[in-house]
């Protein structure tokens, strides 16, 4: 008898989970804000044309120029795509996106603070050159995107690391749309 309640409560329960509509959750996620990380990775994935405003000030952070080594249009291909994507580093921008270096070290962003959001919204990354390795991240980010020069089978190219290991490599850029390609 205890085993047909137990086994009628679980069928009951997971009748009620499949029931319930995704709908819901959905539409209350489409009026929060998109997370700080999916807007960075969108700058990475692809080029914006919005004219970037270069005189945002944001509290904590001066804007930054990115080392002259790293600047210039890079190209990057997996070995399934036929198209390679583009990374254009410029002297104040990543893809579109200004570039900021935290010059107040007590600053602590709190990422579900929605007052914070709001005063450090816009198409804005931090990053720090440290050891020849340029890192890249949005404002409430802790970890991001590290860039390294290299050579890469004679080529040179950007060495690409992300997640909390810099010294991974997870994959590289190329100055020449074709070596992007074949490699």
């Amino acid at each position: 008898m205890k085993k047909s309640i137990f086994i009628s409560t679980i069928l009951f329960a997971g009748s009620l989970l499949t029931g319930c509509s995704s709908e819901k959750h959905v539409v209350n996620n489409s009026s929060s804000k998109v997370s700080s990380a999916a807007k960075y990775s969108s700058y990475l994935t692809k080029g914006h044309s919005n004219k970037i405003n270069l005189h945002l000030k944001y509290k904590g952070f001066k804007l930054a120029s990115t080392p002259i080594e790293y600047r210039g249009t890079w190209y990057r291909a997996n070995p399934y795509d036929k198209k390679a994507t583009k990374l254009v580093i410029a002297n104040h921008t990543i893809n579109g996106a200004a570039t900021y270096h935290q010059v107040d070290p007590n600053l602590k962003l709190d990422r579900h603070s929605e007052k914070q959001n709001k005063e450090y919204a816009g198409n804005a990354i931090a990053i720090n050159v440290d050891n020849n390795l340029l890192k890249t991240r949005s404002f409430f980010d802790t970890v991001g995107l590290v860039y390294k020069t290299g050579q890469f089978k004679g080529h040179p190219c950007l060495f690409i690391s992300y997640g909390t290991n810099p010294k991974a490599i997870n994959g590289a850029v190329f100055k020449d749309k074709g070596i992007a390609l074949k490699y």
